[in-house]
């Protein structure tokens, strides 16, 4: 496995939290694509899709922002997922059956719920829509783009992880490169074959204390992570040991920094350590 670059997988992860930082029912104002520029791209169009449904919230339909497409002078496009309010309440009640993979050209079997959202991810476009790959597929064909990285953090990093095949599968470009944060596991043995044999560029990060990337679980049904997973482990007395804390982006970034000694990854205050110190 080769070495990680924490400083780049930092700059993913900062693109993810801008999309983090828009509500599912908002959109990208002119603060968040100075965020976007600043880290140098220029902001395309909206990602949208129909939200992930629970039997705690069954609004499954309500079609939400899920994140952007953006575009460097270098011609890098990037397509970026946030997570979702509704996961914990996913974690609690889903099911985690399995349908056939919604990516032409690959085998095996995805979770559902992803398989849905998947589905549904899509671009405006003139009085219709584009599905997220066809929006990625346009841009390349035009040459606005010349290569493609998909990024997302826990529910985004499943999605990112079925559209960095579908683009590796379906578009001119052979070499997409992924990056996820947090995520679950999003099919099976036989999916993340082909994931695998397809993405050569995937660096899966995870927080081995975040109980959400051990989902779903590997019996009765054959999920398996896709490669190549990179480990963070929180220091001692650092982080509270809840679930949210455990799971949320600021609190990789923060992780990811210990890696490279930036300073500018607080974690958040709810989330620092405040037990009793342990030997």
């Amino acid at each position: 496995m080769l070495p990680i670059n924490w400083n780049t997988a930092i700059h993913y992860a900062s693109l993810v939290n801008i999309a983090e930082s828009v509500p599912p029912w908002g959109s990208y104002g002119q603060l968040e694509k100075d965020k976007i520029k600043a880290l140098g791209y220029t902001f395309l169009q909206t990602l949208y899709g129909d939200d992930l449904a629970t039997d705690i919230d069954p609004h499954k339909g309500f079609v939400v922002s899920f994140g952007y497409v953006a575009v460097s002078d270098a011609k890098e496009l990037v397509a970026v997922i946030r997570g979702t309010d509704t996961l914990l309440e996913w974690m609690h009640d889903a099911s985690f059956l399995m349908v056939p993979c919604p990516v032409a050209g690959a085998s095996g079997f995805t979770e559902d719920g992803f398989t849905d959202v998947y589905r549904s991810l899509r671009v405006e476009q003139g009085s219709g829509t584009l599905s997220a790959k066809d929006s990625i597929k346009s841009y390349l064909d035009t040459g606005a783009a010349a290569s493609v990285t998909i990024c997302g953090q826990s529910l985004g990093g499943a999605l990112a992880t079925l559209l960095a095949l579908d683009v590796g599968l379906n578009t001119r470009c052979r070499s997409p490169a992924a990056y996820t944060y947090a995520s679950p596991r999003t099919g099976d043995h036989i999916f993340a074959g082909s994931f695998n044999a397809a993405i050569l560029a995937s660096h899966r990060i995870v927080n081995r204390q975040d109980l959400v990337t051990k989902l779903p679980p590997i019996v009765p049904l054959p999920y398996e992570h896709v490669n190549t997973g990179y480990a963070l482990i929180p220091p001692p007395n650092t982080i509270n040991p809840t679930i949210p804390c455990m799971h949320h982006l600021t609190t990789y970034l923060w992780l990811m920094s210990q890696h490279t000694g930036s300073k500018a990854y607080p974690l958040d205050p709810d989330c620092v350590w405040t037990g009793p110190a342990h030997v």
